[in-house]
């Protein structure tokens, strides 16, 4: 296991994945308070972030800042945090999508859709690469009781 990484807010230089459990720590915070700026800033400038949801990956920090921006403007979602898992250089977290939807008839309901983000880290401390995956059967089931087409997401 590297010892030499220069995570901000790192405390154990014998266990580099404490400086990544300490960028998740201020990762999650941007998206809790539906942050776009403060979640782009702790991504490199060349970051992909991906939704595994049949869409293309969004590629650079502005792309992704944009991008935050227009989830958050679309979907009210929270979280429900599962499981994290931590490495010098990535973390895994399991989460539920917790969204609230209309369905065609008007009447609102709470979609839940378990969640997986695999994330790597440069020597930095920056996200360089967000890969999020959601169950396929419980997103399209919520979006098709909303009367969401595929894509629209």
């Amino acid at each position: 296991m590297e010892t030499d990484m220069a995570f901000p807010g790192k405390t154990d230089p014998a266990d580099p994945a404490l400086g990544t459990e300490a960028l998740f720590a201020r990762y999650h915070v941007g998206w809790e308070t539906r942050d776009p700026d403060r979640i782009a800033s702790l991504h490199s400038e060349d970051t992909s972030y991906w939704l595994h949801d049949g869409s293309a990956p969004v590629r650079g920090r502005e792309a992704l800042r944009q991008y935050c921006v227009g989830v958050f403007a679309r979907y009210p979602f929270s979280f429900e945090l599962r499981r994290s898992l931590f490495g010098a250089r990535h973390w895994v977290l399991e989460w539920v999508m917790v969204l609230p939807l209309k369905d065609t008839a008007g009447q609102p309901f709470t979609a839940r859709v378990e969640m997986l983000d695999v994330v790597d880290v440069n020597d930095a401390g920056e996200v360089t690469r967000k890969d999020v995956y959601m169950n396929g059967a419980q997103s399209q089931a919520a979006f098709a009781r909303a009367g969401i087409a595929p894509g629209q997401q």
